[in-house]
């Protein structure tokens, strides 16, 4: 019998029968890794650069607090308090973020419940979920996103630095004592 088992080899006939699998595996084999190697390999050193340059606040992560940098970063996890940033901030898909976040650029993917404030661009794409208030000289909403707010779109981040110096300014005036605001309140009434 000749080639009596399925994968067509025969110890007694090695001549006759590796030629067979190898022009057909050849042929098969040959134009596969032409079209697969482009592909995997033009993405590659763009994740590999993105990565390389930009921090990473993993999914199982939880912070609460102010948070600052001056890298790219992309938060997965929860984030409870403000980011300020001069660089890219993405919230991913995973990523939840209540409170103000100020970047030049800003890119939402996930949950946010506050105020964005970038001085270049702010893009909700179609699986963001934001509520709260758009502060950028360029906004871009993806069909799909829930958005719910006011959009404030000033040329060269005047918004953003106008916000940031009533903040500012608040910060740098001494509090005042409850009676102080009592007579304040109470005279402006004309009692």
């Amino acid at each position: 019998m000749m080639n009596s088992n399925p994968s067509g080899r025969s110890g007694a006939e090695p001549s006759l029968t590796r030629p067979e699998p190898r022009v057909p595996g050849a042929e098969l084999r040959a134009p596969a890794p032409r079209v697969a190697e482009p592909r995997p390999t033009a993405p590659a050193p763009a994740a590999a650069d993105l990565a390389s340059r930009a921090s990473v606040l993993g999914p199982t992560l939880k912070f609460r607090g102010e948070l600052s940098a001056q890298e790219d970063l992309i938060v997965q996890g929860s984030v409870e308090g403000s980011i300020t940033h001069t660089q890219s901030l993405t919230i991913g898909t995973d990523g939840t973020m209540k409170g103000d976040i100020r970047a030049r650029v800003i890119v939402i993917d996930g949950k946010v419940e506050g105020d964005l404030y970038a001085t270049e661009s702010v893009n909700i794409r179609a699986t963001a979920k934001v509520k709260g208030n758009v502060f950028a000289p360029r906004v871009g909403i993806n069909e799909g996103a829930f958005f719910q707010g006011q959009i404030d779109m000033q040329p060269s981040g005047a918004a953003v630095q106008e916000h940031s110096a009533r903040l500012r300014q608040a910060a740098m005036t001494p509090p005042m004592e409850a009676a102080s605001v009592d007579q304040l309140l109470s005279s402006g009434t004309g009692s």
